[in-house]
């Protein structure tokens, strides 16, 4: 976990902005490797270990790991005025998000599908070129995004290249585990910070990010409206929000016939797994963030997993223009791309 990260966060048990660390052993003079960060107010700590902070409270922490580390360095945290206590978590108000956090620990590592294997589809990665190569073009150098529900790195790793600083975070730890590892043995021109996090709760003051990247998240989750006003909240005054989601297409019962026939890949929706323009819209009402999104992949994912990565690029891309050039078409791609713009509201995050 990188230092220059740590200012970032704010208490996900009380909100409060005032939080100190203390460090165990170092990764690089840059990055703790095991450490300690703790609420001044409320007196919650939340551990680092092997790079990875864990900010989960209530039913979504991962009991084991904190007894384990308690044993280990419970001297060091006795001195600073810490107990193993949970003080203050409510473990009855994350059912759904439990549900997710099981289902995306197991696509970590599994026989059926793991998580990369799934990002490396010959349709998603067609997609995900799509999406992502207009808004590389206008990312700037030295700017901070926020990558929510970043899982192994499926989305944070196509920003890599990029000389800008990425803090990611997952409900799923062991994902987070493999986008640390991931990260660690590459070269990248990105400096990254990875932490396991609820992304009903997100862990971090107001205006901390230029770019908040959500994608193929929203409907993971139990209140999606909520996730976005959180993003408006976080970001600065002239941030861009980025997300993509499965879109509220007419053509969509085919594809959920497709996949009860043959699974490509296993899904574990929320309440709300389809995303549409209008919820989008209505979610940052009111936030400063005004929102345009426009709609691709015309085509079933079952066709293009057909196809080498060559013509998948290819046939995706001149669909997507076809597709968007008729009116009775182009609103029911079946992935919504959004973007944002933060263009009103207080510098401070208020609104």
């Amino acid at each position: 976990m990188r230092y220059e990260s740590i200012p970032l966060f704010k208490c996900p048990t009380c909100g409060s902005p005032d939080l100190q660390h203390l460090t165990f052993s170092e990764q690089s003079p840059q990055e703790i490797n095991d450490g300690v960060v703790w609420c001044v107010k409320c007196k919650n700590w939340y551990p680092i270990q092997d790079g990875v902070l864990d900010l989960l409270t209530g039913a979504l922490v991962y009991v084991e790991d904190r007894k384990n580390f308690w044993i280990t360095y419970s001297d060091q945290l006795e001195k600073i005025g810490l107990s193993s206590s949970l003080n203050g978590m409510d473990e009855n108000k994350k059912e759904l998000q439990s549900i997710q956090q099981t289902h995306f620990d197991w696509y970590a590592n599994n026989e059926q599908q793991t998580y990369n294997t799934y990002e490396q589809l010959p349709f998603w990665v067609a997609a995900d070129r799509l999406a992502f190569e207009p808004w590389r073009k206008n990312i700037v150098p030295g700017s901070w995004l926020l990558d929510v529900g970043c899982a192994e790195g499926r989305s944070t790793f196509k920003l890599m290249d990029l000389g800008i600083n990425v803090v990611g975070f997952d409900v799923s730890k062991s994902l987070v585990r493999q986008a640390i590892n991931r990260y660690r043995s590459g070269s990248f021109k990105a400096k990254a910070t990875f932490c396991v996090a609820d992304a009903s709760n997100f862990p971090f003051k107001n205006s901390s990010f230029d770019y908040v990247l959500i994608y193929g998240v929203l409907h993971h989750l139990p209140d999606p409206v909520f996730a976005c006003k959180e993003a408006a909240r976080v970001l600065k005054l002239k941030g861009k929000y980025l997300g993509s989601e499965n879109n509220r297409s007419m053509f969509r019962v085919i594809f959920d016939l497709l996949q009860k026939i043959n699974p490509l890949w296993q899904e574990e929706a929320g309440p709300e797994a389809l995303i549409s323009s209008k919820l989008i819209s209505e979610a940052f009402t009111g936030t400063g963030v005004k929102v345009t999104s426009y709609t691709s992949v015309f085509l079933p994912p079952h066709l293009i997993n057909l196809l080498s990565q060559k013509k998948a690029d290819q046939l995706l891309s001149v669909t997507d223009k076809i597709g968007r050039a008729i009116p009775g078409l182009r609103n029911n791609g079946g992935l919504i791309v959004i973007d944002g713009l933060k263009s009103s509201g207080e510098e401070n995050g208020n609104f």
